[in-house]
């Protein structure tokens, strides 16, 4: 296996084929300028450089072994999505269809981005608190009176180490859902976006406001591709996690659906077509929302939530920048 992997992609180019056109491309609507979509190979999209590469002890870093522990359960894919197609499921097909949505649901930046920024908002409430109690270190004594907007940037390597924590949270949501496969029998096809597990409670009024704010009753929509989704539900929980297959007739149902995964895109919503430009939700990006409480006075709270809004302008973290010893 190449050792000095440079192009990390956050949504696996073996997904991303089953959005292709029969030329082998995808329309990539960009959130912030969906008027202005990208057309191009699912190579040449949804990657970063060194994203999931970490630093070593010795110095340098590795650049590999995430990719290829990513690519372990990609592999698996097209014969999942074949499974998919014909409803022939076996425990072995189904293990990797599960781990490779629980690996889409951590691994994207939407979660990662999520954690960099509750990273940032502890920092700063940590140097509030050693402000309040006259214990600031003399280096940040100039920052005093800008607490509350000076940059502040961390490692986002460190958010790496969320993603089995993540994973963990969301293999315990599904323990409470049953599963269906629908297959698209509309002129409509389905879109995915590079956010593709979306998931929320459908019993609260006005729920696409709040993403992944469940408890015991979730829907869940994950393309599989143009033409197959899987749906979970706290509804089809007797039909357990061997999906049942039912053919979707009706196109105001794929467009809800497609609504729901639009709100909850990132950076990319990714299609079939140009059928689809109304949906590309500028301003819904599933982002952190925190409700800080001071119970008492020197104690702080932090309540993580997410809510849809703007997506954060992370700082870039560059060790050469900090101050003395004043690192993340």
């Amino acid at each position: 296996m190449a050792l000095n992997k440079k192009r990390h992609h956050y949504v696996p180019v073996t997904y991303l084929k089953g959005f292709c056109d029969n030329t082998g491309r995808v329309v990539a609507y960009r959130k912030d300028e969906p008027d202005k979509p990208l057309y191009l190979g699912p190579t040449e999209i949804a990657f970063e450089r060194y994203y999931y590469s970490q630093p070593l002890p010795e110095g340098g870093q590795e650049n590999h072994r995430f990719e290829d522990l990513f690519a372990s359960v990609e592999t698996h894919w097209p014969r999942a999505l074949t499974a998919a197609h014909t409803g022939t499921f076996d425990p072995e097909v189904l293990h990797w269809l599960y781990a490779f949505m629980t690996m889409m649901r951590a691994r994207v930046p939407a979660a990662r981005d999520f954690h960099e920024s509750a990273m940032v908002l502890k920092m700063r409430l940590e140097v509030q608190a050693l402000a309040e109690v006259g214990k600031l270190p003399s280096e940040l004594v100039r920052y005093e009176h800008e607490l509350d907007t000076v940059d502040i940037a961390v490692n986002r390597h460190r958010t790496i180490a969320t993603m089995s924590d993540d994973m963990r949270r969301f293999a315990d949501t599904t323990l409470y859902l049953g599963f269906e496969i629908l297959l698209n029998e509309t002129p409509l096809d389905f879109i995915s976006s590079d956010n593709p597990v979306a998931y929320f409670d459908p019993s609260i009024s006005g729920t696409r406001n709040v993403p992944y704010d469940v408890d015991r009753k979730v829907e869940l929509y994950f393309p599989l591709d143009a033409r197959t989704l899987l749906r979970g539900s706290h509804r089809l929980r007797a039909h357990g996690h061997v999906p049942r297959v039912r053919r979707l007739a009706e196109e105001a149902r794929v467009r809800a659906i497609n609504r729901t995964i639009a709100q909850f895109g990132y950076r990319f919503l990714f299609a079939k077509s140009r059928a689809h430009d109304a949906l590309a939700y500028a301003a819904t990006s599933p982002v952190l929302d925190a409700d800080v409480r001071r119970p008492r006075e020197r104690e702080v709270e932090i309540h993580l939530k997410h809510k849809f809004g703007p997506r954060p302008k992370l700082i870039k973290f560059d060790p050469e920048k900090c101050e003395g010893e004043l690192r993340w």
